[in-house]
């Protein structure tokens, strides 16, 4: 059976994700390494400064609050350099994404289709206004650097009043090389900023998405949610895979910190199906449109006569859309699930949940509320008395 248009069109922003959490790794790589570079420095000014220090007199008191004020110097560039290369990173990001979207649109489709690329401003404009759990890009990453700067100054501040060395302190807030510096407390610092870049990454090219489907409505009309098939993968992404949404509305990713979800749009009106492919050729569609118009023979668009390009411009749309046939149907991460081992399922849904999803005939989406938090189980044997007495499972014992 040939491929349809949304099939490729499909494949080709599934495996884009992929490249984009590649992506991200790369940032933060490059943030972590500018975050990393000042360590050394701060190691050096505890051991340097709070050499010989003892008891939590004025006199230390006043070595730590210059120290603080050194380091917090150093983390503070440190964190304005990271600043700049999100910024940055994100601001490339998502001009190339709608670039991407257009030419896997066109790779797509059979014929020439005129797309509508957002403004640049507006896509600029993404990376400053667009907020991601519940705050945009620079309050993020104050908010990050003002917790760093705090928990290096709490943790040298303990070590001074239980008595620690210099050398003891410095390990508390860098930790130690042997274990590449994860025992430290700086080691949140780097997984915040992970967390930061692969959501911020998510988000805004989303964001992308959202703005190119809409500029494009007349051949964009539904998306499908898309979540990862792993066992990493959330409870409310779990229950919204395969779902359908109108452009524009519904949920968007990111749901979460490091969510990896996507939406992707059909180029049809109907989403799912498995309907073949019907190919059709712009030359196909030239000949019709003269026909209907009584005008001949026609080499191309160029030959059409003036103030009759726009009404063809419709027609081969909406033939188009007539012919590229449905995108094909994909396993949902339910239908995947159901097809793993049954100790997989327990580990993704916990065990009580596994029993219900696999005897009590219970759909994921039945095990999170409309905010896509997960239902505690004394809630659910309430609602779900029928699923829990399938499974075997006494209700009243979870009450």
């Amino acid at each position: 059976m040939a491929r349809t248009s949304n099939e490729e069109f499909f494949d080709a922003l599934v495996r884009h994700q992929i490249f984009l959490l590649r992506t991200s790794g790369a940032l933060r790589n490059d943030v972590i390494a500018v975050l990393n570079a000042t360590e050394a420095d701060i190691a050096m000014r505890i051991r340097e400064r709070l050499r010989n220090a003892s008891g939590y007199s004025p006199a230390v008191q006043r070595r730590i609050e210059r120290l603080i004020a050194e380091i917090r110097d150093l983390r503070a560039a440190a964190w304005q350099d990271a600043e700049s290369l999100w910024f940055g990173n994100f601001r490339e990001l998502v001009k190339n994404e709608v670039n991407f979207l257009a030419a896997a649109t066109t790779a797509a489709v059979p014929v020439v289709v005129d797309l509508t690329l957002p403004p640049g401003r507006l896509l600029e404009s993404l990376v400053r206004t667009r907020p991601f759990e519940g705050k945009v890009l620079r309050d993020w990453a104050r908010k990050i650097a003002e917790d760093d700067i705090s928990r290096i100054s709490d943790q040298i501040r303990i070590g001074i009043i239980q008595g620690e060395g210099s050398s003891v302190i410095a390990r508390r807030v860098i930790g130690t090389a042997a274990l590449k510096g994860t025992d430290g407390i700086t080691q949140l610092s780097r997984r915040q900023a992970e967390a930061i870049t692969r959501t911020a990454t998510i988000s805004f090219t989303n964001a992308a998405r959202e703005e190119f489907f809409a500029e494009n409505a007349d051949i964009f009309t539904e998306e499908v949610f898309v979540a990862t098939l792993d066992s990493r993968t959330t409870p409310i992404c779990r229950s919204l895979d395969g779902k359908k949404f109108a452009v524009r509305e519904g949920p968007q990713p990111p749901l979460h910190w490091n969510c990896r979800s996507l939406r992707v749009a059909a180029i049809t009106d109907q989403l799912i199906g498995d309907r073949p492919a019907n190919s059709i050729s712009e030359r196909q569609i030239l000949r019709e449109f003269a026909q209907q118009e009584g005008l001949g023979k026609l080499g191309g668009r160029d030959d059409i006569p003036y103030g009759l390009k726009a009404k063809y411009d419709k027609f081969a749309r909406n033939r188009l859309r007539e012919s590229i046939g449905q995108v094909p149907a994909k396993t949902t991460y339910q239908e995947w699930l159901k097809t793993q081992s049954r100790e997989f399922q327990d580990d993704v849904l916990g065990t009580t949940r596994a029993k219900l999803f696999r005897e009590g005939k219970l759909s994921l989406d039945k095990f999170v509320n409309r905010v896509g938090d997960e239902i505690p189980l004394r809630d659910l044997a309430r609602r779900e008395m029928a699923a829990f007495r399938a499974a075997g499972l006494n209700p009243s014992d979870y009450y």
